[in-house]
């Protein structure tokens, strides 16, 4: 029976062995970013395909010819049908397993806020880790502005945002699961990084080379869209956020690289008006001196005065347009005030902004 029993298993692996499935990577068409905008009441839907032969050959240091990127475009009802849409014309079947970003406009943000998630998570492809941008401009250009060297098109701030965040923090990524938590948690307030093509920055021999920038964010509450703020606005930002890697700050005796802020608000009742108290510790170096005079506690106090000035700064500006930009009903929620959702932040609801700054080292302290 042993020599039947094994003529019978190598004559059935002879059946089952082998890739009869197979596809070459060159001719599969992955999805990379999906771009949402809304017009005349339908949805407009771009991919962003990456050629896969110059992912490949770019870590040779070549890209080759042809086109790295294309862009498709759909329109429908939904954007459940606007991408549908495209399957018309893609040649190939769509794999959406390796989506990194959404792009969504002005109106779009306006017209669908978190519902676009609930018909691409129903699908098993889509992932909750892609990163959410808008844009004030077009989809199609963001999605074709090249990198660098004939990298992979991936390796932009639109795929890749983390890597610019590292270096200098100003706007932090958004991914989509942290969007949705921001829209359903009680008193939040998502922020959501915008893009614009800076054509001036970059050069190559024979011209100008157009690169993808951070130029502020949208902002939205509960589905509401409430605006949008430059990034000359958002100084104050970078110091509410604990992820803030590296930033830094111009003073008049120097520049100065801070790091990992750490910030606590209290809220309190105080004659009937409910205020709130920001205090901030940041530690850093000082990477360019202007003024040798000064001393290192001197250039501190200097810092910290910049800081606090830049906190209640961008925290007015969001509030012309209604915005609660450093999420303080949230904090109101937290502490359980029953009154959390009823209260009206004014200028004056931000009482005292407390900042110390500390110069873990100063370098060579030499005039510039």
């Amino acid at each position: 029976m042993k020599p039947v029993l094994l003529l019978f298993t190598i004559s059935f692996m002879l059946f089952i062995s082998g890739c009869w499935d197979n596809k070459n990577i060159q001719e599969l068409l992955y999805a990379t970013a999906i771009g949402v905008d809304y017009k005349n009441n339908l949805y407009e839907a771009y991919i962003q395909t990456v050629s896969f032969t110059h992912v490949a050959k770019s870590q040779d240091g070549g890209g080759g010819g042809g086109p790295q990127v294309y862009v498709g475009k759909g329109k429908g009802k939904t954007l459940a049908l606007a991408l549908n849409n495209i399957y018309d014309t893609a040649q190939r079947r769509l794999y959406w397993s390796h989506v990194r970003t959404f792009l969504f406009t002005e109106s779009a943000i306006q017209a669908g806020g978190d519902d676009y998630f609930d018909n691409l998570k129903r699908y098993r492809e889509f992932r909750y880790t892609p990163w959410i941008f808008g844009t004030r401009g077009s989809i199609e250009e963001v999605f074709k502005t090249p990198s660098l060297f004939q990298m992979s098109p991936i390796t932009t701030i639109l795929g890749q945002p983390e890597e610019n965040y590292l270096q200098k923090s100003f706007v932090k990524p958004l991914q989509a699961q942290e969007y949705q938590m921001n829209l359903n948690e009680p008193g939040e307030t998502a922020l959501v990084p915008t893009l614009t093509i800076d054509k001036t920055s970059w050069q190559t021999e024979q011209k100008t080379d157009p690169k993808l920038k951070i130029n502020g964010v949208f902002v939205v509450r509960k589905n509401n869209f409430q605006g949008w703020m430059a990034t000359n606005q958002l100084n104050g930002l970078r110091w509410m956020d604990k992820e803030t890697s590296r930033t830094p700050i111009e003073i008049k005796s120097g520049t100065i690289s801070l790091e990992k802020p750490k910030h606590k608000v209290s809220v309190m009742e105080q004659d009937g008006n409910t205020i709130f108290n920001i205090e901030v510790n940041v530690k850093g170096n000082i990477v360019e001196l202007i003024d040798s005079d000064q001393s290192e506690q001197e250039m501190e106090k200097e810092a910290e005065q910049q800081i606090e000035k830049e906190i209640r700064s961008t925290y007015e500006d969001g509030l012309r347009i209604g915005a609660d930009i450093y999420n303080l009903r949230n904090v109101m929620f937290k502490k359980r005030f029953k009154n959390w959702q009823d209260i009206k932040l004014t200028s004056s609801s931000l009482n005292r902004i407390e900042v110390h700054v500390y110069f873990e080292h100063s370098g060579e302290r030499k005039k510039t």
